[in-house]
């Protein structure tokens, strides 16, 4: 419980002052001989106090008013949650390649059709965002509500709209998986408030934590750990290449970090990742940290050896289920004022003592 102007109290101090210059205002009669009259011609004790009473608690109840005593209320919302979900496409050269016997679309045709159904599927609120890899990656599209701006980006990945990011992109032959999935946590970074969003000297850290061998246990900063980072967050990318743990020396020169590395870091800070592999030689330490304790709570590999529409559509089904939106509740607590009820019950008084003062009835009292 609070009050809001707590020095307005210090006016029922006038209280007792107004109450003795009313006295002192009202008209002296003089009766002589009351004591001889009968005790039934005597005034009762509601006429000869009601007034001062009434108005002394006309005037206690304006000042709380004023000084408006708050108190809590707690209040239950219904909501449904809203997922950040990046998408993941390999732009890499050999996604130009024809999908397979009787198909007239490539490779990449395939899985841009998959990404926007996929998208497609997802809330209104939902906040989608767009990375394209190849040797290296380069963000599309920042997370975004509007699905018509992520069709827009999605067509400069198209062998169709032949933009100069695709052109660019499908000249690298190398599949440069693990730094678009850094790249994808970056960005997630990025959408936190500005206090709670890791340094420059704690992204730097971070980067240089995932490079070389595969690590049992990663450093996670404590004020991520508060924040409950990732609940909520999705990474879903698609490649057709070979993913490797990326843990040589020359990999480290390169600057490109372990995949099974970047995977656990996800796993830890609460992102859930959805590989679609077209490749089924996946390294086995990126696979150890997909399978984990069996649970699959770092997400999910889903291979794809032959692609199909079909096929790529029922997989991207099952991300949407296991990406269902769930309906939350939020209790929230909020300060209730009492100035407008005290108002009004003094309202009410003055008015009660007005009709005391005109009807008949109240004046036989």
């Amino acid at each position: 419980m609070d009050i809001q102007y707590p020095w307005a109290l210090s006016f029922v101090l006038l209280i007792p002052a107004l109450l003795r210059f009313k006295k002192k205002l009202a008209p002296k009669l003089g009766f002589a001989g009351v004591m001889f009259l009968s005790k039934r011609l005597e005034a009762s004790f509601l006429k000869r106090h009601g007034e001062d009473l009434l108005m002394v608690t006309v005037m206690a109840t304006l000042i709380f008013a004023i000084a408006n005593i708050q108190y809590s209320e707690y209040w239950q919302k219904t909501y449904v949650e809203s997922k950040w979900i990046m998408i993941i496409q390999d732009l890499s050269g050999s996604m130009n390649r024809v999908a397979g016997q009787g198909e007239a679309m490539t490779l990449g045709d395939i899985a841009l059709e998959g990404a926007r159904e996929f998208i497609s599927m997802r809330q209104q609120d939902d906040l989608i965002g767009v990375i394209a890899f190849s040797s290296f990656a380069q963000l599309i599209a920042p997370p975004t509500l509007d699905k018509a701006i992520l069709e827009k980006k999605m067509r400069l990945l198209s062998r169709r709209g032949d933009s100069s990011i695709f052109r660019e992109l499908t000249v690298g032959g190398a599949t440069n998986a693990s730094y678009a999935a850094w790249l994808g946590l970056c960005v997630f970074f990025m959408l936190l408030p500005d206090e709670q969003q890791p340094s420059v000297e704690e992204m730097d850290s971070f980067r240089h934590m995932l490079l070389g061998k595969t690590q049992n246990q990663l450093e996670i900063p404590q004020k991520l750990k508060n924040i409950h980072f990732g609940r909520g967050m999705a990474i879903v990318l698609f490649s057709d290449g070979r993913i490797e743990a990326n843990q040589s020396e020359e990999d480290i020169r390169k600057g490109l970090p372990n995949f099974a590395n970047v995977v656990k870091l996800l796993k830890q800070l609460g992102v859930k990742f959805y590989l679609i592999a077209v490749d089924p030689d996946i390294n086995r330490e990126v696979k150890a940290v997909f399978e984990g304790d069996g649970k699959g709570d770092a997400g999910r590999i889903f291979y794809l050896p032959v692609v199909s529409r079909q096929k790529l559509s029922e997989i991207y089904q099952q991300i949407n289920d296991m990406e269902k939106n769930k309906l939350l509740e939020q209790i929230s607590r909020r300060k209730k004022d009492t100035r407008r009820p005290l108002t009004a019950a003094a309202a009410g008084m003055l008015i009660f003592f007005a009709l005391m003062k005109t009807a008949p009835w109240f004046r036989r009292v």
